[in-house]
């Protein structure tokens, strides 16, 4: 049975594991207290008598209470704005679903800073977000300040955005931000229905994406993501549920494991600091980057390629042989095959394995030499 926490702890505990600078306002700690389902804007339903706001600074707080855990509506075309959501940890309850229509309600304007720096997942219950998700700074700007962190430290978190608007549909606007982290034991999807796009509609910045946590960050919908900046793996999975998933910046693996779901994605260079795997898994996966060989990667890992396919799975690094350098290359295992084959690079780019060398004619013919010697020896004591 789970066990309640106070309000006050978990803020605690939050500030003294966060290194993200505190705002310098303090913070108020605003509870949904609507017992049935209702609009995220009415005052009534919130403990503090009015919605979470920049002015008061307040956070954003669900309980765990089942009798509290309803569908929210976002409704109109005003973004709303908190600074962080809490979703509490009490025995029981559903979680918590956020709606508005489609393409109209803008969704969550998330203000970076403060204790919570993003969204946390206490409870254990899966939280949803069929509406739009954009990141900003503490000062509701766009830029490198908005840079969070999405927690699904006990229960999992679904974002499936509604088209906010019809030219843009996005489901979480990285607005610039340095990047968004994903972390936490349970897991998280992008686009579990509709387009489940990423992108970044700050002009001229490059955001990305960092995964920590042992959870399962599931990358899928119906559209690309389009995030220009990197893509970084620390920890865990990351899974791909549609064709260039991974954004359309560079990729860095510094541990876990990149699934590519049997899908076709283009990225920059890829790196390597710490070794992971990447797994080609069923159907037809071509993972393409660029000429990689000016990356200085770590020495003495690993790159550990699994359920690669001949003939069905492609790697390719760059359009020659000069992708990858030869101790790169030399960090490449193909995990799973005969042999566990080291990697080779074609003219056109292409990673496949070495051949691994089978006995020679002349190795058996040594063999059945040497047998013979033996018999013939042996032979002899009989006689």
């Amino acid at each position: 049975m789970r066990k309640s926490i106070t309000r006050t702890s978990l803020i605690s505990a939050v500030l003294l594991t966060s290194s993200v600078p505190q705002l310098a306002s303090a913070q108020s700690m605003n509870s949904w207290n609507s017992t049935s389902s209702g609009t995220w804007s009415t005052a009534g339903n919130w403990s503090l008598g009015f919605a979470p706001s920049t002015a008061p600074i307040s956070v954003a707080d669900y309980p765990g209470t089942a009798t509290l855990q309803h569908t929210i509506d976002l409704a109109g075309a005003t973004g709303r704005v908190s600074y962080g959501n809490i979703f509490d940890l009490v025995a029981g309850g559903v979680g918590y679903t956020f709606n508005g229509t489609a393409g109209s309600v803008s969704g969550f304007f998330i203000r970076a800073g403060g204790p919570v720096n993003g969204i946390i997942n206490n409870d254990d219950n899966t939280q949803t977000f069929n509406v739009p998700v954009k990141l900003t700074s503490n000062s509701g700007i766009a830029g490198a300040g908005a840079g969070m962190t999405f927690n699904a430290a006990a229960g999992d978190l679904v974002f499936n955005g509604n088209n906010n608007a019809p030219a843009t549909p996005w489901t979480i606007n990285l607005n610039g931000a340095s990047n968004l982290t994903f972390t936490g034991s349970a897991n998280i999807t992008i686009g579990s229905s509709g387009p489940g796009v990423i992108v970044n509609t700050n002009v001229g910045t490059f955001s990305g994406i960092v995964k920590n946590g042992t959870g399962t960050l599931t990358l899928g919908g119906t559209v690309a993501n389009t995030y220009n900046g990197t893509t970084i793996l620390n920890q865990g999975i990351i899974l791909a549920q549609k064709a260039n998933a991974f954004g359309t910046g560079g990729l860095q693996l510094n541990g876990g494991t990149l699934k590519t779901g049997g899908f076709s994605h283009s990225l920059g260079t890829l790196d390597l600091e710490g070794s992971a795997t990447i797994d080609f898994g069923a159907g037809a996966s071509a993972l393409s980057l660029a000429n990689s060989s000016g990356v200085a990667w770590g020495t003495g890992l690993t790159l550990d390629l699994l359920n690669w396919t001949a003939g069905s799975d492609s790697l390719r690094v760059g359009t020659d042989s000069t992708g990858l350098t030869p101790s790169q290359l030399g960090e490449i295992i193909f995990a799973d095959l005969p042999g566990s084959p080291g990697a080779q690079i074609d003219a056109n780019g292409f990673i496949t394995p070495l051949a691994v060398p089978e006995p020679s004619t002349s190795g058996f013919a040594v063999l059945a030499g040497l047998a013979l010697v033996v018999r013939v020896v042996a032979g002899r004591r009989l006689d």
